[in-house]
């Protein structure tokens, strides 16, 4: 700063340049800034080049400590001589301002504050003496969302909305009320305030800056001198060091609804500071009457004295040098030079002449409370204004020292308050998951996870794990209800099977003597094998139940694992970027506004991981503890073996077969049907993903025998990073049984089981739209953030058209084509709406049109999109779909040889084979046990559902490290999705806490099935032995019926002739008994219908009257239902005439609304052109406003002065009325005795005696003693009653009633 007298200066301007960061670097941004010593010329395409010339000028590479010998230490040196100084940055977004001012506080590189604290406490170390002393106060604000804080106090529940009061005073300015000083010694107390300042300071990250400011923050720095040898020295000085927040626009930063909020409050108060800035230069430049809106934002009224007050004031102005950020530093560049027109009036704060002008106020003030002390009106504003002016006179040092030492104990204690209720709430915290871990709930441990913040895209990744619990939950639920009810089935089949061999043993006891023949037997034996059926198929049931329920925890698991490591990656970048920021723009953001993930959701994510683990392995525990009681059919087995053999069935072989599965069974030594080397069961239970989703395989461990380009896609569910994903799937070149996928574990791993998902390249995802699109895009070309396509912009759809049909020629197919005017984004933006609708319309028809060229027409479902759908941002799935149907195309062209990648039709793998391998090289195919034919696995049946293929009797016989997969049979083309299931080798020593039913064998289901397998097996033979021999018997007895037949012939036909006569005479009898019984029966029919008849008339009678009864009921309710019916169908009718009036209405409307689109950016430019209107408008309000105010409180003052003397006479005139009222009584009584008197002359001049009594009241003085008649005769008043009579009482009310009135 040059030399200040007291008078007017102007600001000071200077101007810093950064460098370019890597965002902008990316973008394609060049240098479009140029830097002189004192000049900065800022060059644009097609334009000619802007010069400005400034106080101080720093460039790309300047430095700290340069910047601060040419601003700071100025602004110290006038501070020690007690002038006001400030300092303020401004700039965009992410141009540098808090890296000048504050950044990296601790190091070299520090910015202005700490520097000037730090100088500023070497001069007061070096100046300070007995006789010469200083004090140093500090107070730190922010103006957020238009609200001030106190940065030094904790912000609570308590803190009032509204936030601090800013205030003025004569002799004292402009200042917060309640605003904390805090008095420092040392430089290091002032860096403690100011981090303790930014720990409560509002920053948020954003697409153009990682910390981003969101408030405008004041950090004042009053420093008092005291000489007492001489007190012209004593005075003081007051430093405003401001960072404000960046400008910025919301279609750069991404912000969105907070972030908006704020973003909008920013650029109104600093649009407030540029009409400020205006109006001062205005002045300056010798324009009269000019007011200024300091009042129009908190920001411009706390700097009210830094722009045009008492203070030397300088303005760092902070710029991007890139050109994709040109307008925004042209804008700054304007804004500096007119802040460099301004003047201000710096004067010396002498403490003498500062206390002296507060005695005048304070003088003053008291006046008017004088004034206004003997009249009502409120004088408590005087008060307080007095009270304060006081305060700031009598404070001291040592009270200040005092209150800042208060001050100080209350912020500790409040410091550790609120570390012990974090404490509390962490205590809190583990109990709740100590509570949680314990009881092992997982559905409860969703619903805590939804309740906390998880950011946007994990809280809506999260979001089905509720239905996919409540899925898991029922799965286990009809595990164990199909389990009972196949123990049930056990165990009839049991004990028909106990039932038979017991009955067997009886008739072999009893001589093999058969009661029925053997017939209850043979019935027992086929319901006893039936049963055995039954039970098989629901073992079958069973077994696919489990698969189910396998799957579902297998496709749950990656989704966890993958929300965990997603978040472990984006916190690992996040502090990477953060190690790797030099300054405030430096950086892109690495979290994306409204992303961030609170610790207890990582928590609980991690809790859920190892509960879910957990709960697989005790669930699998508990099923195969199931299993254990589906089996038990040894001694069945023995003693069936033992019936049939006695029955005659040659049972060698199935003997042998039980000893190997009993003896031996469930295990793959079997010789004649080996099991595989792990159940089910155990396979469930300790099977985990190997990575692939979760991306703790590396990229380096997938290959593929062509189109190693898409390895990366074969991730399930897209693994953590989508951007390596953007083919959505692994797809070859060719059609073929050739082709393969391998992947390598990294570990010898026990491989369990597979899932596989297919491919669909067109699926309106948004979040594959931004991959696709950077295959498609060169490796230089900027790319949109992924916000962006949630909701795909017009700018965005455009840009991607541009790159499709611009570099590839995708689109060349069908005319008409584009014109150079729609694919410039400029031109197009700057059309009418009808002119957007065509070029989208033109889109959409050529899209179809090259659809049809590829041969695509029947591979892929019809766009539906419209161009208002697309303009008005609505049908985001569709234009999703367009965006990646548009990138296929491109690669189309981009790509060769890659087949069926860029293909748009779904793709999954119906078949395939698999094959493992120890080293890579050497491969073996995966064959059922002691089968050497490869096993055909079964796919997908569509391209979105996730298949869960177990290897089950396909297992590979050691733990492997490489797995390949090679389709056999596909849908249109093969593609597919993977993840690998399985667990290291050892992980089933003895000292694994597994459940020990897993370890057992006879808890495995296919042991149970081939046990159940031999029953049936052993009920047939026992079947087939007891039918022979029934056969057997029935043979003996046929020939024995045989021989008895012949000589029952002989016997039989000597009878015959007797039995024909006794026949005949049977016939004739029986014929006369069925006459008779006839006849009877006849007789008593005919009574019994009678007495029917009877009945079922008294009945008819009853119920023909209910039955008129209930219709004339019904009748009634008839015609009320046909008149409700008519007034329906009525409303109905007027329902649809409105329903049609309502849809006109709409139509119109929304023909209006496009309409009104359309004229939105016109009025864009009409509302530029009347701004600078409305803001002259608002100064000129503001300035009546004040007016009026003023006027306002002259008016209160004479109002209140009026009040009074309005009293004043309402008392005089009362006690008027009152005097009034007496004279008119008194003059009534004079009148009542002159009539009185006037009567006794006349009696007198009559000659009648007269007497006239005189009373001795105080009326005595109003009536003449004598008065003399006409003739001189003396009269003398007698007999005149001097008390009230009847009429003066009526006088007095009716008086008094006219008065009320």
């Amino acid at each position: 700063m040059e030399e200040v007298v007291e008078g007017t200066t102007t600001v000071k301007v200077a101007v810093r340049v950064r460098p370019l960061s890597d965002k902008e670097i990316r973008e394609g941004g060049t240098e479009c800034v140029e830097v002189t010593e004192n000049s900065v010329t800022l060059v644009q395409e097609n334009q000619q080049p802007h010069v400005f010339a400034f106080d101080h000028v720093f460039g790309v590479d300047s430095t700290q400590p340069q910047v601060f010998d040419m601003l700071g230490m100025p602004l110290l040196d006038k501070a020690f001589e007690g002038y006001n100084a400030t300092v303020f940055a401004y700039g965009q977004t992410g141009s540098g301002k808090t890296h000048t001012m504050m950044a990296d506080r601790k190091s070299d590189d520090r910015g202005l504050i700490p520097r000037i604290s730090d100088n500023l406490f070497q001069r007061v170390g070096s100046l300070s003496s007995e006789t010469h002393k200083f004090l140093i106060c500090c107070s730190f604000l922010e103006i957020y969302n238009e609200i001030v804080y106190d940065l030094l106090v904790p912000r609570g529940k308590n803190a009032p909305k509204t936030g601090l009061e800013i205030r003025e005073g004569k002799g004292i300015g402009v200042y917060v009320k309640d605003l904390q000083e805090i008095v420092v010694d040392s430089s290091d107390k002032v860096l403690k305030l100011i981090d303790q300042g930014f720990e409560h300071r509002a920053t948020a990250a954003t697409q153009m800056n990682a910390t981003s400011s969101r408030s405008h923050c004041l950090f004042i720095i009053k420093m008092h001198q005291k000489d007492e040898q001489n007190a012209g020295n004593n005075n003081f000085s007051k430093m405003n060091l401001v960072d404000l927040a960046g400008s910025e626009r919301a279609s750069r930063t991404g912000a969105q609804g907070d972030l908006l909020k704020e973003g909008a409050n920013i650029n109104k108060s600093l649009s407030a500071l540029g009409n400020v800035i205006n109006a001062l230069s205005s002045m300056a430049s010798g324009s009269k009457k000019v007011f200024i809106p300091y009042r129009n934002s908190k920001l411009t009224r706390v700097l009210q004295e830094s722009l045009g007050g008492n203070a030397l004031t300088t303005m760092m102005a902070a710029l991007s040098p890139s050109k994709t950020n040109a307008d925004e530093s042209l804008s700054t560049l304007n804004y500096a030079k007119r802040a460099k027109t301004i003047k201000v009036n710096a004067t010396k704060n002498d403490e003498a002449e500062q206390i002296a002008k507060l005695e005048e106020e304070v003088e003053a003030l008291r006046a008017k409370l004088a004034e206004q002390a003997t009249g009502v009106a409120d004088t408590s504003r005087y008060e307080t204004q007095i009270a304060e002016m006081e305060m700031f006179m009598k404070q001291t040092w040592e009270d200040k020292e005092k209150q800042s030492l208060q001050h100080e104990e209350e912020r500790k204690r409040l410091e550790q308050e609120a570390q012990r209720n974090m404490e509390r709430l962490n205590e809190e915290r583990k109990r709740r998951f100590l509570m949680l871990e314990e009881k092992g709930d997982l559905e409860l441990l969703v619903q805590e996870l939804k309740a906390l913040k998880g950011g946007e895209k994990w809280t809506l990744y999260t979001s089905t794990w509720p239905s996919q619990v409540a899925r898991l939950l029922a799965l286990e639920n009809r595990v164990t209800a199909q389990c009972r009810a196949a123990v049930l089935l056990r165990d009839a089949v049991l004990h028909d099977v106990d039932h038979w061999c017991e009955k067997q043993r009886q008739v072999q006891e009893a001589g093999g003597k058969e009661e029925d023949g053997g017939a209850g037997l043979r019935i027992l034996l086929q319901q006893a094998e039936r049963k055995v059926g039954t039970m098989l198929r629901e073992f079958d049931s069973l077994a696919k139940q489990e698969q189910e329920l396998a799957g579902e925890i297998a496709g749950w698991i990656p989704q966890v694992q993958k929300a965990v490591r997603g978040i472990a990656l984006e916190g690992s970048e996040e502090e990477e970027k953060e190690r790797d920021k030099t300054e405030e723009g430096g950086k892109e953001a690495g979290k994306e506004a409204g992303n961030e993930v609170s610790e207890e959701f990582v928590e609980v994510l991690s809790l859920i991981l190892r509960q879910l683990d957990s709960h697989r392995m005790k669930i699998w525990g508990q099923v195969a503890e199931d299993h254990k009681a589906l089996g038990g059919f040894t001694a069945q087995l023995k003693t069936l073996a033992e019936c049939s053999s006695a029955l005659g069935a040659d049972v060698t072989e199935l003997t042998e077969e039980m000893q190997f599965e009993l003896e031996v069974g469930g295990s793959s030594a079997s010789r004649q049907r080996p099991l595989p080397y792990h159940s089910d069961e155990v396979a469930a239970a300790l099977a985990s993903p190997q990575g692939l989703a979760s991306e703790d395989l590396p990229d380096a461990n997938i290959s593929a025998s062509s189109n190693e380009q898409a390895c990366s896609s074969l991730r399930l569910y897209g693994g953590v990073n989508r951007m390596k994903t953007a083919f959505g799937g692994w797809s070859p070149v060719q059609d073929a049984e050739s082709e393969y996928i391998q992947v390598d574990l990294g570990k010898s791993i026990w491989v369990s089981s597979l899932a596989l998902q297919g491919r669909r390249p067109i699926s309106g995802d948004w979040e594959a739209t931004r991959p696709l699109l950077a295959e498609l895009l060169d490796p230089g070309d900027p790319l949109p953030p992924n916000r962006i396509f949630k909701r795909p912009p017009v700018r965005l759809i455009h840009d991607v058209v541009v790159a499709v049909h611009g570099r590839h020629q995708a689109l060349a197919a069908g005319k008409p084509d584009f014109t150079a005017a729609q694919l410039d984004y400029k031109q197009l933006q700057n059309t009418d709406r009808q002119a957007k609708v065509d070029f989208f319309e033109l889109l959409l028809a050529k899209a179809g049109h090259a659809i049809k060229a590829a041969g695509w027409n029947d591979k892929v479902q019809p766009l539906k999109v419209s161009a208002s759908d697309i303009l008005g941002g609505k049908n985001t799935v569709e234009s999703n779909r367009l965006l990646q149907l548009l990138c296929y195309l491109g690669l189309r062209k981009k790509l060769q040889n890659v087949g069926s990648l860029v293909d748009v039709e779904d793709q999954y793998v119906t078949k395939l084979s698999i094959a493992w391998s120890e080293n890579g090289q050497d491969w073996t195919p995966l064959a059922a046990m002691g089968e050497s034919k490869p096993f055909v696995f079964e796919g997908c049946g569509d391209a979105e559902t996730i298949r869960f293929v177990p290897l089950g009797v396909a297992q590979p016989p050691r733990a492997v490290r490489h797995i390949r997969l090679q389709p056999l049979e596909w849908h249109n083309h093969p593609g597919l999705r993977l993840e690998v299931f399985g667990w290291t080798d050892g992980k089933l020593q003895v000292d694994t806490p597994i459940p020990r039913s897993l370890r057992d064998k006879a808890c495995r289901l296919d042991v149970v099935r081939r046990c159940g397998e031999l029953l049936q097996k052993s009920l047939g033979l026992a079947s087939t032995a007891a039918h022979e021999r029934w056969r057997e018997i029935q043979r003996a007895e046929e020939e024995k019926n045989q021989q008895a037949l012949a000589e029952r012939t002989q016997v039989e036909q000597q009878l015959q002739d007797t039995m024909a006569q006794l026949d005949e005479m049977r016939k004739a009898y029986n014929l006369l008994q069925e006459q008779a019984a006839h006849s009877e029966q006849e007789l008593a029919d005919a009574e019994a219908e009678r007495l029917r008849l009877g009945v079922e008339q008294d009945s008819t009678k009853a119920q023909v009257e209910a039955l008129e009864e209930k219709l004339a009921q019904a009748i009634q309710e008839a015609s009320e239902e046909r008149e409700k019916v008519k007034d329906a169908e009525n409303k109905i009718e007027e329902m649809k005439a409105v329903n049609e009036d309502l849809q006109q209405q709409i139509g119109v409307l929304t023909e209006e609304r496009d309409i009104a689109r359309g004229k939105e950016e016109e009025l864009f430019d009409t509302l530029a052109a009347k701004e600078e209107d409305l803001t002259n408008t608002n100064e000129g309000y503001v300035y009546l406003t004040d007016q009026l105010n003023e006027v306002k409180e002259e008016y209160e003052e004479k109002v209140d002065d009026c009040e009074r003397m309005i009293e004043n006479l309402t008392e005089q005139n009362k006690k008027l009325l009152d005097e009034g009222l007496k004279l008119r009584q008194d003059l009534g009584e004079a009148k009542r005795k002159l009539v009185e008197a006037e009567k006794a002359v006349q009696r007198a001049e009559q000659g009648l005696p007269v007497t006239f009594r005189v009373s001795k009241d105080s009326h005595e003085s109003s009536v003449p003693a004598a008065v003399p008649d006409a003739r001189g005769v003396t009269a003398t008043p007698t007999d005149i009653d001097l008390e009230e009579s009847p009429g003066k009482a009526r006088d007095g009310v009716y008086q008094e009633d006219f008065e009320d009135e």
